[in-house]
């Protein structure tokens, strides 16, 4: 009892000598203070308290830095995110060269003569692999949320061959080692060297699909976001006003406009805007819902901390969980 009695006494003095800095009773009148009692300082075109403004300022000032510093993590961490898939890519890339290629099995007799009547076989050989008329594209980096990994202007296909090259592509994004997401074929993802203004003045590079023709799918500069979620569905970020946030090289804090979008169906699920806000993650299954079936794809957060996780189900079907916050 005695020791918390001592902690209120010592936070009673640390808030007297806090307000002592802000101005006197006096003054209330003509400056806005947040140690003025309740209603003193609600009038408009007060003064604001010098000791409140510099402590404003040092928190605007702070934040400043602790974004910066988040954002140099960030950084960090999406390095090594593009060292980790280049190494895999090499490897990927090393595989599909060893199936393509043609092999040839030769036999050495050495110096020992053949037994009469018999000779020798004709080495073995494997036919190169075929193509089919749909066609899996390939990519160093997966078509994943990292947009600014690679620089590569083509795709490669089933047997390595570089495909869909073009001085138009700033990078490209497809499917990516042993396609566990179920990448489409016939579909890819670019950015491209075209860019398009925000009203903020501000340029951010076009994103589109394209098939295997090259044909872009949408065709609309205000794209600047797309990755696969998995099967036939990907993400479209639109930015008109400003850009969006990216952080963990994987995860986005901040898209304007923001789609779901299956390629197969053609339908579209608009995710609803949250004060210019839209917060989206690769879903985690923190909620074990794999365990009732589902397969989280992707999981929105909103400010007040409430959560959309949307899942495959069994049929391969987009369902949408909605989780209220204990905050």
């Amino acid at each position: 009892m005695k020791k918390l009695l001592s902690l209120m006494v010592l936070l009673f003095i640390a808030y007297t000598a806090n307000a002592q800095s802000h101005i006197s009773k006096s003054e209330y009148s003509r400056y806005n203070c947040r140690f003025a009692p309740k209603g003193s300082n609600n009038a408009e075109g007060k003064l604001m308290c010098p000791a409140c403004a510099k402590e404003n300022e040092d928190a605007r000032k702070k934040k400043i830095a602790d974004d910066k510093a988040q954002s140099e993590l960030g950084k960090i961490k999406n390095a090594k995110l593009k060292a980790e898939a280049e190494i895999a890519f090499k490897k990927q890339r090393a595989e599909v060269a060893e199936r393509s290629k043609v092999t040839e099995v030769h036999v050495t007799m050495g110096k020992t003569p053949l037994t009469a009547g018999k000779t020798p076989e004709k080495p073995a050989k494997k036919a190169p692999l075929k193509l089919t008329k749909d066609v899996l594209f390939f990519a160093d980096y997966p078509g994943s949320m990292s947009m600014n990994g690679n620089r590569l202007n083509y795709f490669l296909n089933e047997n390595g061959d570089t495909i869909l090259k073009s001085k138009d592509y700033y990078s490209t994004f497809g499917a990516f080692s042993d396609n566990k997401n179920n990448f489409p074929k016939n579909l890819g993802i670019v950015v491209l060297n075209e860019e398009n203004t925000l009203t903020n003045g501000k340029t951010r590079k076009i994103a589109d699909l394209v098939d295997s023709k090259g044909k872009r799918l949408f065709k609309d500069k205000s794209i600047s976001t797309i990755f696969h979620l998995m099967n036939d569905y990907f993400v479209i970020g639109r930015s008109k006003d400003f850009g969006e946030d990216s952080s963990w090289g994987y995860n986005y804090r901040r898209i304007q406009e923001v789609d779901i979008y299956n390629t197969k169906t053609r339908k579209t699920i608009t995710l609803d805007k949250d004060r210019r806000n839209v917060e989206i993650y690769v879903a985690f299954d923190h909620r074990k819902l794999e365990d009732e079936g589902l397969k989280p794809v992707l999981l929105r957060r909103y400010i007040n901390y409430d959560e959309d996780i949307y899942c495959l189900n069994a049929a391969g079907e987009l369902v949408v969980k909605n989780y209220k916050s204990s905050r």
